[in-house]
Parts: structure tokens; C-alpha cells; sequence
């Protein structure tokens, strides 16, 4: 069908020599911007692992993030502290769960037996 179809500023381009590809990566400069960003989120990291926060680079790359947009810092930590409340909410219901479907199962097995077993 023609809504499948890329438009054109989609189109795929050439293909690009894999040795030409090897050279641009290898003798472009690093962007001084991006090493900074880089430095700053290590700094961030190691200050939220001191601060035993629990979040792992991607999710504190992905909060300064949101930050630098303009977000209140203090809505997203709201925002983490009721994800955390209700993934733990979540693991304790599904738990019960498990072991409420554990406990049925052995009841299950001693009433298989019948009054035979008993004798």
C-alpha cells in the first residue's frame, strides 16, 4: 500500500564504503560539549551512588535530562519515590499471588489422594 511507503526525504541513501565509513569515525574529533556531558554525568552518578539512590546511569542521564528541559526537579523525584511505591506494590501483590497459588497447589496434592491414601 502507498502509506507504507517512506516518503522521500526517507529514501535510503548509497551505500557508504565501510573503509570510508572507519576513516570519518576515526579522524573526527571528539566534541568538547558531549566529553562534558559525558564528565558531568560521571560526577552525577557517583554523587547519586554515594547518596545510595538507587538509579543507574541511564535513568540519571534521563532525569538531568528532562531537568535541562525545564522540569521541576522536585516533581520528577516525586515522580520516582511513586514509581518506586508502586513497583514495590506490584512485586508484593504478585508474590502473595505466587505463593497463594503455591499453598492451593499442595492442598491440591493431599486432597488427589482420597480416603485410599489414608488406609
Amino acid at each position: 500500500p502507498a502509506w507504507l511507503k517512506p516518503p522521500p526525504a526517507f529514501t535510503r541513501s548509497p551505500p557508504v564504503p565501510v573503509g570510508a565509513l572507519r576513516w570519518a569515525m576515526a579522524s573526527a574529533a571528539p566534541d568538547p560539549e558531549e566529553l562534558d556531558r559525558e564528565e558531568a554525568l560521571d560526577i552525577f552518578y557517583e554523587i547519586s551512588t554515594l547518596l545510595n539512590t538507587g538509579l543507574n546511569k541511564e535513568t540519571l542521564s534521563a532525569l538531568l535530562g528532562l531537568c535541562e528541559l525545564g522540569v521541576n526537579p522536585e516533581a520528577l523525584a516525586e515522580a520516582v519515590k511513586d514509581l518506586r511505591r508502586e513497583a514495590q506494590r506490584l512485586r508484593d501483590v504478585e508474590a502473595a499471588a505466587l505463593a497463594a497459588s503455591q499453598d492451593l497447589g499442595s492442598h491440591r496434592g493431599h486432597a488427589d489422594r482420597g480416603p485410599a491414601a489414608a488406609a
